[in-house]
This record gives C-alpha cells, sequence and structure tokens, in this order.
C-alpha cells in the first residue's frame, strides 16, 4: 500500500512546524492502515550529519531520540525539533536539515526516492 501524505494522520490532527508534521503515539488502526510494518528500517548509533530530503519521508520512530535542527533557509531562527519512540512524522521535500541522533534509533521510513545526504553515517 502506497501511503497517502495527505490524508497520512487523518483524522487526527497532527502538529506542524514548518511543515514537518509531527502525530504522537498513533493508534495501532493507523500503522497498520499506513502499512508502516512493511516500511524498510533504518538504524543508528548516536552521530551528527546534515541531511536534504528531494522526496516527502514519512517515519515512525520504534527506538531512540533524534533531534533534527532545520536549516536557517527555510526559516528566520533555527528550530530543533526532538523525535522520538511512537512518534509518526511526515518531513517534506526540500528541506534541509541536521540530524542529531541523541539515544540509538530505529525507525521504519517510507519515500518515493532516495533522498541525497552528505556525509552520511554507517548503518549500526
Amino acid at each position: 500500500m502506497e501511503p497517502n501524505c495527505d490524508s497520512v494522520f487523518a483524522p487526527a490532527i497532527p502538529t506542524d512546524i514548518h511543515g514537518v508534521k509531527i502525530l504522537k503515539q498513533p493508534s495501532e488502526a493507523k500503522l497498520v492502515e499506513l502499512g508502516v510494518a512493511s516500511w524498510p528500517i533504518w538504524e543508528s548509533i548516536p552521530c551528527k550529519f546534515p541531511w536534504t530530503f528531494k522526496k516527502t519521508e514519512m517515519m515512525y520512530f520504534l527506538e531512540g531520540k533524534v533531534k533534527v535542527t532545520i536549516d536557517k533557509q527555510h526559516k528566520e531562527e533555527e528550530v530543533a525539533l526532538e523525535l522520538m519512540a511512537g512518534d509518526l512524522v511526515v518531513i517534506p521535500k526540500g528541506l534541509t536539515v541536521v540530524v542529531d541522533v541523541t539515544e540509538a534509533v530505529k525507525k521504519h521510513y517510507y519515500r518515493d526516492l532516495e533522498t541525497v545526504k552528505s556525509k552520511s553515517p554507517s548503518k549500526a
């Protein structure tokens, strides 16, 4: 099943911060509806790296914590988001961020095309 980014959160209302949508603790029914269990898994040990999203990416955090700082070109002042286990997140294409994995992370992710990264860490 290909998730529809426009209706991924319906009927719940996510937090929207500079286009990044975050839904805390979505229901099991929502995760099944989206097919999250079939998405690839990405894992990382604590590290920090820049990342640019070429396509909208959906992710569901299974473990850990990540601080995502949105690049200043996208807004007037720096904004940092903390994402953690239980968060369902949609990050829009074109967003440039710095990812700071503060606790070893494991997440499911879905995107149409690969994102472009600069200086990516190796998988844990």
